[in-house]
């Protein structure tokens, strides 16, 4: 698979990746780097708010069934998405209208009309999938987990906003939130899939985005950390999920690239191997995983599962228990290590053939690190894994401040406890 992506720069300073690949489509991105995580109280949810609106039309498309229509009649697709640090407008298209897709793309982000009745019939939308969200299992561990634990600061509805929130924001207010957040110092842009001209591809972005304007936009990466047992309590539920959770060893920056692969492959091993013994010999979960939370500068790593209540002291008693036994005794194998890079090889096909996710890839690497990413170079890394590396580069995994979460039924258990009995 052809892997040969190339940087460029626009004339006000735009990042543009150009990913060509030997497709028939061709897909664009267009990522800001802000969202949820940089803005005030008053303002959760303002950034999804203006994503919405940033697609409900322009003077040249003011309608969505217009919009629909066009991008039809081009073979092609559009939509837009908010995080917790970014904003993005996206789509996939024929390759020959590729510029279409750019004009559209554009033409949204720079003249959205922002029409008063439309903000009323989003408002009401946003609030009906705010309270889908807060009905969702999982949204609300992911909410008690970023309240009590990080400061709210990680992925949580607040992305969403609250109702208090999403009822306050004006149209002046949405206007002048987006003439601040949005820059060209903070947008990359990414397309990736068959690129026939890349001349014209480029003089294509050069108009349809030049508008952008050039000042600086601060972000806001810092993630405060409580460690602790904390228990969301739902008696109605029959099980309790459960996440346990430990700082990162090693900054998630450039130069500690190769350390956190190493440490990758020990969290690969050592999941694998408290799976079967709580699953496969003990049948006390039906699944077992690594957990990561986060961003490119902080990070936290552990275990998540859910069990029954009855059974959460025993399940909470084995990870300790087996954890230690593999932190202290490592028995993976160079045998082990080779498995896990053929194995690799299927996943990194799932992107590599994807044009879609390799322009995600290619925009979240450099935006992490400042580099397109280097599929060959990351191939090499991965193959000089040895398994001194593994154990030397995952000593301290445990040393940190631990947090245990819990969400679910009540139980009357210490874990804090059974964890200090059993790792060991």
């Amino acid at each position: 698979m052809q892997y040969t992506p190339t940087l460029h720069k626009l004339s006000n300073g735009v990042t543009v990746i150009l990913d060509p690949m030997e497709l028939e489509t061709t897909a664009v991105r267009v990522a800001f780097s802000t969202g949820s995580r940089d803005e005030t109280e008053s303002q959760y949810g303002l950034t999804h708010f203006c994503e919405h609106m940033l697609c409900k039309g322009t003077p040249r498309f003011p309608t969505k069934k217009i919009i629909d229509d066009y991008m039809d009649y081009h073979g092609g697709t559009h939509n837009a998405s908010t995080g917790r640090s970014s904003l993005s407008f996206y789509g996939r298209i024929l390759a020959k209208n590729v510029n279409v897709l750019i004009d559209y793309l554009g033409d949204q982000i720079q003249n959205s009309l922002f029409d008063p009745a439309k903000i009323e019939i989003e408002r009401r939308v946003i609030c009906d999938e705010l309270r889908r969200a807060l009905d969702n299992p999982s949204r609300q561990f992911s909410d008690f987990m970023s309240e009590r634990v990080f400061g709210n600061r990680t992925f949580s509805t607040l992305n969403l906003g609250t109702f208090e929130t999403i009822n306050s924001f004006t149209r002046d207010q949405m206007l002048d939130f987006l003439s601040r957040r949005l820059s060209a110092q903070n947008c990359i842009i990414g397309v990736s899939g068959r690129i026939y001209d890349t001349d014209a591809v480029l003089a294509q972005l050069e108009k349809s985005f030049s508008f952008l304007p050039m000042h600086d936009v601060a972000e806001n990466t810092d993630i405060p950390y409580t460690p602790g047992v904390y228990h969301n309590s739902q008696p109605d539920k029959k099980n309790v999920q459960l996440c346990i959770l430990f700082p990162d060893i090693w900054p998630a920056d450039f130069a500690h690239y190769y350390n956190n692969i190493s440490v990758g492959r020990f969290e690969r091993y050592m999941n694998k191997q408290i799976s079967d013994v709580l699953r496969q010999d003990n049948g006390l979960v039906y699944g077992f995983s690594g957990f990561d939370i986060g961003n490119e500068h902080h990070g936290w790593n552990g275990f998540f599962t859910e069990t029954s209540a009855s059974n959460i002291a025993q399940v909470v008693a084995l990870i300790a228990q087996n954890a230690y036994r593999i932190y202290t005794a490592p028995d993976i194998t160079a045998d082990d290590l080779d498995r896990y890079n053929r194995k690799d090889a299927l996943g990194d096909a799932d992107w590599l053939e994807s044009a879609t996710r390799r322009c995600d890839k290619l925009i979240g690497f450099y935006r992490n690190h400042g580099i397109i990413y280097d599929f060959a170079w990351a191939n090499r890394q991965f193959d000089r894994i040895s398994v001194s590396d593994v154990v030397e580069n995952s000593r301290g995994y445990f040393a940190g401040p631990m947090s245990i979460v819990t969400q679910g039924s009540d139980f009357d258990t210490d874990l804090r406890s059974i964890w200090d009995e059993n790792f060991k």
